[in-house]
Formats: structure tokens, C-alpha cells, sequence
């Protein structure tokens, strides 16, 4: 088995709903030994969440849960107790990072900040991913990624100019910010390693989330202007749009920005007469005329095959996909080849699928293992990584330490 990018190095997670479960999921998946401190008390809320296996409603069996969790371990542990405090310190001093996704405060007030780790574990790195950051006077303000989505920008920039904002589907932010999270990790670890030092990293949401809204940003820098929303349209193409086609539901994406594309494009439609008129000579009048181009290339669509439409523009060159639905990317033949979704076995949920991080190495493949049931591995962590007897487990176990 080849070691992996990641083997050796052990992260502790005190995280919650999808930015830093999904940071460390991603990190597990390229080696690294996570182990995930939660509480039955105040559950991480996507265990809370559906879609449920089989409509089971129980803190083990949420597929969404289960999706941002595989790769780590958990350890149940209640922080409001002194000596779970205590636990969890012995945890970090034999470990390379932490990582919390809770307001700003919090890892303070259970006394568990950056400043209390490094103290028993001098060249620890830890990494904060709260939504507004550890400073400024919004520091405090709980959120995540739909709220998040909203303040970033990115709600503005989705819908029709005359109507009112729709935003991306979900918390969009959520599966923007672990990536960045996780090469912030990846480089505090190559620090350590060339200075023999520790870093804390204030990964604010907001302003990872910001990068993606650099169109925006630009616009109103550059001339003092505000983004106007254009639906499916683009200043740069046209067409450019989401085509209805044949069957129930069945959509497709075409955009043509050159005269090259425009060319292979009325070749697919075999040359139609209306594809010659003037008001579609370039791409100048094709904007002015969009309308009505986006009405005879619907007239066209709506007789052809989704997937058809697909391939044939692909093969004249011009960038087209279907609309894909949940039930399309499941039985995906591209999806299926690659190996994205392992299915594994889950002791509540049963056979499900998974999926790693996007990114493979060459010589170091993702391994993926299901995601763990609430406190599964508490034992495991107490007597086999921090060396608990027997007597000291259970007297812990007693005193109410371990959820």
C-alpha cells in the first residue's frame, strides 16, 4: 500500500455542520488520522438533518452527515466537564492540528484557544473557520452557508435583472471555503516542517468566499458600478442559455462566444434559413436580438435529445451540457469509471455511497472509510492513543466524561 500525502499526521476536529467537518473529511481521505470531539448533548446539527436512510430518524443515519463526515473518527466527549477539557488537551498533545468551526470565542471560553493549546503543544497548528473571523465587531455573529451566500455576494449575481435575487442552490459556500481551508493546512504543515514552529490561521469564511466573486468586485472597483443580475445570459455570448429539449424536465446549457463556435453551431441545426439573417450575422447583433434567437433555438431543441444536443455541439466545437438532475449524476458513465462513489457499509445506514475529494494523486490514491456513528471510537481513542486503563476509562465513563 503506498503511504499517503497526508499519513502521519493527526488532526483533531471540534467541528460542526459542513465547513470544517468537510476540511478534515478531505484531509482523512489523503491520509490523515481525523478524530472528530463531539457531544450527544449538542450534536453536530447535520446528524439532525435529511435526507434520513430509509426515513430512520436517529443522530447516525443522516446521509448528509454521513457524506461530510467519512475519513475520521469520533471521540464523545463532554467539554463541559472539567476533566473532558482535560481529555481533549492530552488528545491535541499528541496530535499535528486542530481544526474548530464554531463562533469565535468558544474554543476560548472551554479554554481550548490557540494560546491554551500551544502551551502543552508548542508547534501545534490550529485553524479557526468561523463565518466573519476571529476579529472586528461581527466576530461573534453565528452563521453558515446559506446566510453566507447571501453576504458574500454570490445571491446577487444569480436570478433575472427585473426580479428578485435567487442565489445558488444550498449553502454554496460550504463546499468553497473547505478547499482553501485545507491548502492553509497543508502549508502551515510545510512551515512546521522547514521552522520547526506552529501556526494559528484565522480562516474567515466571508473573505474566502469573496474570491469568488471577483467579476463583481472588479466591476464596481473599475467603474463604480453594481453587478447587474442577467439570468442565463452572458455580455460575452450568444446564444448563452439553458434550452428546454425533448422529454419531461430535460434541459440544455449552450454557449457560443466566437464566430468559430457560431459557424459549428448552425451546422448542428443543419444550416437553418433563420441562422443566415442578418440579425445574427455577429455577435453584436446577436445581442440585440437575443430574444428572439433564444426563441428559434428553443423551437429546435425542444424536437432533439438532451444528450444529443450535447455531443453534436461538443463535436463542432461549441461548449454544451445537459442539465443533470440527481438520478443523471448517480448513474453518470463518466462519475462510474473515475471510482467517484464508493460504496461502503454503514452498521445503521447500511450500504451507501461516498465520495472523495476531487483532486487524485498519481502515486498516493484516496482511500475512503464510512463515516463514524456518534462516539464510536471513544474507547478506541482513550485507551489506544491516549493510554487509559481499563479502571480509568470506566471511572470517566461514570462521571458522565463521555457522551
Amino acid at each position: 500500500m503506498s503511504k499517503k500525502i497526508l499519513s502521519g499526521v493527526r488532526i483533531v476536529e471540534f467541528g460542526w455542520a459542513v465547513v470544517g467537518p468537510l476540511t478534515t473529511s478531505w484531509a482523512g481521505g489523503y491520509g490523515a488520522e481525523v478524530i472528530k470531539i463531539e457531544t450527544k448533548t449538542r450534536p453536530d446539527v447535520i446528524r439532525t438533518m435529511t435526507p434520513y436512510k430509509d426515513d430512520r430518524v436517529n443522530l447516525n443515519n443522516s446521509l448528509f452527515f454521513g457524506r461530510e463526515n467519512a475519513n475520521k473518527y469520533s471521540l464523545g466527549l463532554n467539554l463541559k466537564h472539567p476533566e473532558g477539557v482535560k481529555i481533549a488537551k492530552r488528545l491535541v498533545a499528541e496530535s499535528d492540528c486542530v481544526l474548530d468551526s464554531y463562533t469565535a470565542g468558544v474554543m476560548d471560553s472551554y479554554g481550548l484557544g490557540y494560546n491554551d493549546l500551544k502551551q502543552i503543544k508548542p508547534d501545534i497548528i490550529m485553524l479557526s473557520s468561523c463565518m466573519y473571523g476571529q476579529t472586528g465587531s461581527l466576530r461573534s455573529m453565528p452563521g453558515y452557508g446559506v446566510p453566507l451566500t447571501a453576504i458574500s455576494g454570490l445571491t446577487s449575481l444569480c436570478g433575472w435583472p427585473d426580479r428578485p435575487p435567487t442565489g445558488p442552490y444550498g449553502s454554496y459556500t460550504d463546499y468553497l471555503v473547505p478547499r482553501l481551508n485545507l491548502l492553509a493546512i497543508v502549508s502551515a504543515l510545510d512551515y512546521r516542517r522547514r521552522t520547526g514552529k506552529g501556526i494559528y490561521i484565522d480562516a474567515a469564511q466571508l473573505e474566502s468566499s469573496v474570491q469568488f466573486v471577483a467579476p463583481a468586485l472588479l466591476e464596481y472597483g473599475a467603474n463604480q458600478q453594481t453587478f447587474i443580475r442577467c439570468g442565463n445570459a452572458s455580455r460575452q455570448a450568444a446564444p448563452h442559455g439553458v434550452f428546454s429539449c425533448k422529454g419531461e424536465d430535460r434541459w440544455c446549457a449552450i454557449s457560443v462566444f466566437t464566430e468559430r463556435e457560431w459557424r459549428g453551431f448552425c451546422d448542428v441545426l443543419g444550416n437553418l434559413p433563420w441562422t443566415k439573417k442578418a440579425e445574427f450575422a455577429s455577435l453584436a447583433a446577436r445581442k440585440e436580438n437575443e430574444a428572439e434567437l433564444n426563441t428559434l433555438i428553443e423551437e429546435w431543441t425542444r424536437q432533439q435529445e438532451d444528450k444529443w444536443i450535447m455531443m453534436e455541439m461538443q463535436k463542432h466545437g461549441v461548449p454544451a451540457g445537459v442539465v443533470n438532475n440527481g438520478r443523471d449524476l448517480g448513474d453518470d458513465p463518466q462519475l462510474i469509471f473515475s471510482n467517484y462513489y464508493r460504496r461502503m457499509e454503514h452498521p445503521e445506514m447500511g450500504s451507501v455511497d461516498y465520495a472523495p475529494h476531487s483532486i487524485e494523486f498519481s502515486a498516493s490514491p484516496q482511500e475512503i472509510f464510512r463515516s463514524p456513528c456518534l462516539g464510536e471510537h471513544t474507547e478506541h481513542i482513550c485507551k489506544n492513543i491516549l493510554g487509559f486503563s481499563e479502571q480509568e476509562f470506566e471511572r470517566y465513563s461514570a462521571e458522565g466524561v463521555f457522551e
